[in-house]
This record gives C-alpha cells, structure tokens and sequence, in this order.
C-alpha cells in the first residue's frame, strides 16, 4: 500500500514540475500571438520550414521542443495545432526532428558534465534531425485533401 501511495505522490509531483514549465510556455505563447510577436518568430523561422517543408506556423513548436524538450515541445505544437491548424503532415516531421534533437544545450551540458564532448555531441545530434527530417520531408509529400496527414510515400 505505502508502495501506490509512493507512486502517486511522485506522479502528482512529476504532473507539477510540468505544469510549472508548461502553463508559463502556454501564457507566452498565447501573449505573443496576441500581440502578432509569434507571426514575426515565424517570419524567422520560414527558412527553417522551408527547408523542411514544413507550414510557416510550425516553426515555434520546433524553436521550442529544440530548446525546452520534447514535453514542452509537444505542448507548442498542440497548442499550434489548435490555434493555427498546423497539418499533420509538419507536426510529424518536427517530432521526428524533435526525437532525435531536443533539448539540446540541456542535455548536452548534462553530458559534458560526465565528460562528453559537447561540440561532438552537438554536431552529431544536428546532422543526425537534419537528415533525418529532410529524408522524410522528401519522402512525404504534400497533399491537401490528406485524411491520414501523411502524405504520399515516394
């Protein structure tokens, strides 16, 4: 009994340390949309999305999972989801990306603290989402009237 106990406290804590994050995120998100700061993050973005092929609007969802982790990331992109429609298609291409390359400099400075090297571990990590997500944008086309949202395979 003490061990389900024990469970749900650390569940209940966990929950919290999320939410500590996420509604912050959530309220940022929702001001600079107000306020049309987020369409000028995208305009930056949109070389990064173009890439990628990815909608305009998802650039955010990847600027934040890349830097704040995948938790917080998938949050930025229901959150996209919801507010800006982003397709299928472009939310499975940044969470690809996002598997492979998320919380970058977080991770990397837990690594370097065990005596990785940082730079390699960056590098690796960049190129690795970088094909990764450009082999499946190529591969998964585009198409308006998708059901499923993932598009065509080759």
């Amino acid at each position: 009994m003490n061990g389900i106990i024990e469970l749900i406290i650390n569940l209940l804590k966990f929950i919290w340390d999320i939410g500590k994050f996420l509604i912050p995120i959530m309220i940022i998100i929702e001001i600079f949309k107000d306020t049309k700061l987020i369409d000028k993050i995208s305009n930056l973005f949109n070389p990064v999305s173009e890439f990628f092929t990815l909608s305009k609007t998802s650039g955010v969802s990847l600027l934040f999972g890349l830097f704040f982790g995948l938790t917080i990331g998938a949050g930025a992109i229901i959150q996209s989801v919801k507010d800006y429609n982003v397709d299928k298609r472009s939310v499975f291409l940044i969470s690809m990306f996002l598997s492979t390359c998320h919380a970058v400099f977080e991770d990397s400075f837990i690594m370097g603290a065990v005596g990785a090297n940082i730079l390699h571990l960056l590098i690796a990590r960049f190129i690795s989402a970088i094909l990764t997500t450009f082999i499946l944008s190529r591969a998964i086309k585009k198409e308006p009237n998708d059901e499923i949202g993932m598009g065509t395979y080759l």
